[in-house]
């Protein structure tokens, strides 16, 4: 009769430890280090990856482990093994995602007569935003409206008001804050 010893000793050990046992082929520690190694896939992954994708890639990285298992030297340590293998699995996923995503046709046919029509604003938002504008000091006002309405840089405002660039960039936050306190008043 063949006995079957128990994990119980290396329920704790570490990945390399298990990876020695799985090199043997021992079939309860590959479950159990690819049970300990899958969690910190997926987050990686995850970081990368859109949700629909990162089953796929997960898994695709386990099987790459499961082929190249034969290949780690238990001299060094695991994780940096199993992150080079889920770097090229992400690469490539990348890689192959990117390139399809180059021959994704958008149909830009109907955008003439979209583009053709007058952008409308809101009037009443517009008065309420021209109220709130002239309720802040005159400098402020001429500095939001040569940064927005004209289009000008805070280097470029700096330079015509002779004020330094951060000087107005000061100046033209505590513009957006009282503009906004003043907005949320009415």
């Amino acid at each position: 009769m063949v006995t079957i010893p128990l994990l119980s000793s290396v329920d704790k050990d570490s990945p390399e430890k298990l990876m020695a046992l799985v090199q043997k082929g021992d079939s309860r520690a590959y479950h159990q280090l690819l049970s300990q190694l899958e969690p910190l896939i997926r987050r990686m992954i995850a970081r990368k990856v859109p949700a629909a994708d990162v089953e796929d890639v997960v898994q695709e990285v386990l099987v790459s482990i499961h082929k190249a298992r034969h290949t780690y030297d238990g001299s060094r340590a695991l994780m940096p093994w199993v992150f080079a293998i889920a770097r090229f699995r992400l690469t490539d996923y990348l890689r192959q995602h990117y390139a399809a995503m180059k021959h994704v046709h958008v149909d830009i046919d109907g955008m003439h007569e979209f583009l053709a029509q007058p952008v409308t604003e809101s009037t009443e938002l517009s008065e309420h935003m021209n109220e709130a504008l002239k309720s802040l000091p005159q400098r402020q006002q001429t500095i939001l409206t040569l940064m927005h309405e004209q289009g000008y840089t805070a280097k470029e405002v700096g330079a015509q008001l002779g004020m330094k660039e951060s000087a107005v960039k000061v100046a033209a936050h505590r513009a957006y804050k009282q503009m906004k306190t003043k907005l949320q008043e009415q």
